[in-house]
């Protein structure tokens, strides 16, 4: 089979290798579709990423498709049956999973390998999260589903309740994903980005108004009056993933408001907060990280439903030999990748 393998800091290939062979409580699946994203990107730029294995590694972390074979024990799936295929799995035993913390799973089990032809899924990620693929949907927004189940697992923990202004910083497809998710929950969803036509398809998913992405201190002062109260919103949701987006954040969070953490800064980064406003206004930090096996159920449901433009948010398809000039010009940009 073909399949797309990272031997370094961007140094991707596209390489002949042996079909794959499911072992026990394995099974193998045919790729319909997977998606490139930006973790795509950092991974390649990196070499390096907390779930991609030792160099050379295969590559890609968003897949559906059809079972083409099962390892011993496999009950279901079953071979020909259609499945989203999650890129992780926790143990469901270490503290942190006791804990319903699964996203910090000491033992977790990572998947990549969705760029191939064919992709083998480890026996703890076919036992806890891979997924019937719902009857009549469109693989490529079936495979949708790790980036969504990122967002809905940030709207679980960043506090938002009905009726609480949200701000999410960044309208890339997280940041997108994270307006829908909030705004289902009742929140009043506002946007900044610098891009128009990411600020109008924000509209389109749920956002009440989008703006200019503050650029500055001033900037920032601006945006904050700008809210609905005038002091900053109670929710503030980073999807940008750089120090500086980190810091706005925190800036534009009103009195007593929640600041949740989202998009992954650079390996080293380091950021510096104003240490008055997060101890006078009693501001509460939050991290959020990866996904776990609810959310990525809830996503696959909320795909079916269609209860978002989601397809607004791939572009056109590609080959497996397209995959890396993709993720070098395109790197925020998720496109199919047919193999």
């Amino acid at each position: 089979m073909r399949a797309l393998f990272l031997h370094g800091a961007g140094d991707l290939r596209l390489e002949e290798v042996p079909d794959p062979e499911p072992g026990p409580g394995e099974i193998v699946v045919r790729v319909d579709a997977a998606l490139t994203c930006a973790t795509d990107a950092k991974m390649m730029r990196a070499g390096a990423h907390p779930a991609l294995g030792p160099l050379p590694a295969p590559f890609g972390h968003e897949a559906a498709g059809r079972v083409a074979a099962a390892g011993a024990g496999v009950r279901r799936p079953r071979p020909g049956d259609a499945v989203v295929v999650a890129n992780s799995a926790p143990c469901g035993r270490c503290p942190a999973c006791r804990e319903g913390r699964e996203s910090l799973c000491e033992s977790i089990v990572y998947l990549t390998g969705a760029f191939a032809e064919l992709l083998r899924v480890p026996a703890p990620i076919v036992a806890r999260n891979t997924l019937p693929l719902p009857s009549g949907l469109d693989p490529a927004i079936g495979a949708m589903a790790e980036p969504l189940a990122c967002a809905l697992h940030t709207a679980d923990r960043c506090g938002a309740r009905l009726g609480d202004v949200a701000l999410v910083l960044g309208g890339g497809v997280q940041g997108q994903l994270l307006a829908g998710a909030l705004a289902r929950r009742g929140c009043r969803v506002h946007v900044a980005d610098p891009h128009p036509e990411r600020r109008a398809r924000a509209l389109r998913f749920g956002a009440e108004a989008a703006h200019e992405a503050p650029r500055d201190d001033g900037a920032v002062a601006v945006l904050r009056r700008t809210l609905p109260g005038g002091r900053g919103a109670a929710i503030v949701v980073e999807a940008v993933g750089r120090p500086e987006a980190w810091r706005a954040a925190a800036a534009l969070a009103s009195p007593g408001g929640e600041v949740t953490l989202h998009g992954g800064c650079p390996a080293g980064s380091e950021v510096t907060l104003p240490t008055g406003a997060l101890h006078y206004q009693e501001l509460t930090l939050r991290g959020s990280y990866h996904h776990t096996p609810a959310a990525v159920r809830a996503a696959v449901e909320m795909l079916a439903a269609a209860v978002l433009p989601f397809a607004e948010l791939i572009g056109e398809p590609i080959g497996l030999a397209e995959v890396e000039d993709v993720l070098w010009r395109e790197p925020g940009v998720k496109r199919p990748v047919i193999p």
